[in-house]
């Protein structure tokens, strides 16, 4: 005789108010398997505020390591949202440029024993703000004109943070070098390089000279000057001789090249001494001008006893030879 046997599937049905999660259903079915899942690589809930407490120690020597000084940053590791594992050694890095201080950056914690790794935020402390991020700038103590020598009475010492100190900014000046402010600077700016400049030596007005007007030495002297100082400025009196101004220059103008043309060495009407002179004589008289004339063009000139014209060579203001004369 043959007997079947026969097997029972039962089937349960969950109530309306059970609730099963992924890691319910997870652990039920690893049990049918006959797999156990273990725990011992991760803190328990109850262990949990031990391996925070580990990793926080770590944390702490790696960034007094990176910054010198212990406290300059603090980390947000006291989460209870993170789950910290039981680790000998961690490791840490950052993809952040430390060599300058900064208010807050990510660092990356690692731990090779469990593949475990996590980002976790540094904030800076009050100790980074009032230790290392402070710089010395230079600030007017007075209104400073443009074209002002600068001295160390017209300024003092200062600090700012990184993030309020402009580029190219100054801590201090060389007592020895003369320095001109390039703009007006009120009390509260921050000097830069580009607010300064060592002086040069160059030509200025000391008169009013109308245009046409010819160059003599008294017209000019020598003053030194860093503000608005063209690139065409002149710097000597050498070859200033039978110059003139080519447009209406005003005291205390910076002399320049294109303020110069050929002066008008004589002019009609007036008088000019004339050179004749030959190998055994060298006679000179005074004649009047017919036409005006430059430096070594040919005029026309009366003989006013003689009322005879005769052509010359200008060799100079209100001068002229004939052009029979050698030199």
């Amino acid at each position: 005789m043959i007997i079947a046997k026969q097997t029972v599937v039962k089937t349960y049905k969950l109530g309306p108010r059970a609730k099963l999660t992924m890691r319910s259903l997870t652990s039920v079915a690893l049990a049918l398997a006959g797999i156990t899942l273990s725990s011992n690589n991760f803190a328990t809930p109850t262990d949990n505020s031990g391996a925070i407490a580990n990793l926080g120690e770590q944390i702490d020597s790696w960034s007094k390591g990176q910054f010198g000084a212990p406290d300059v940053y603090s980390f947000s590791i006291q989460d209870r949202r993170l789950k910290v594992p039981k680790c000998a050694k961690f490791t840490f890095s950052t993809s952040t440029s430390l060599t300058k201080p900064r208010s807050a950056f990510m660092v990356k914690a690692s731990c090779l024993d469990n593949d475990w790794s996590r980002f976790i935020r540094a904030k800076a402390t009050a100790k980074l703000s009032t230790e290392v991020a402070l710089i010395s700038v230079l600030t007017p103590n007075k209104i400073i004109e443009a074209g002002k020598r600068v001295t160390a009475q017209d300024i003092e010492v200062t600090q700012l943070p990184p993030n309020r100190t402009p580029q190219g900014s100054i801590s201090s000046l060389k007592p020895s070098a003369q320095w001109f402010s390039l703009r007006t600077m009120r009390p509260g700016h921050i000097i830069t390089r580009n607010d300064l400049a060592e002086p040069r030596e160059v030509l200025v007005v000391t008169r009013a000279l109308p245009a046409g007007t010819l160059l003599t030495a008294k017209a000019v002297r020598i003053e030194q000057r860093a503000a608005n100082v063209p690139r065409d400025a002149l710097t000597s009196t050498a070859n200033l001789a039978n110059l003139a101004a080519s447009k209406l220059l005003h005291p205390g103008d910076i002399l320049r090249k294109r303020d110069l043309i050929k002066g008008k060495l004589i002019r009609r009407g007036e008088k000019v001494a004339l050179l004749s002179q030959g190998l055994s004589y060298a006679i000179s008289s005074e004649v009047v001008a017919l036409e005006d004339g430059f430096l070594g063009e040919q005029v026309r000139l009366l003989n006013t006893e003689s009322q005879r014209r005769v052509s010359a060579i200008v060799t100079g203001p209100s001068r002229a030879k004939t052009l029979a004369t050698k030199w």
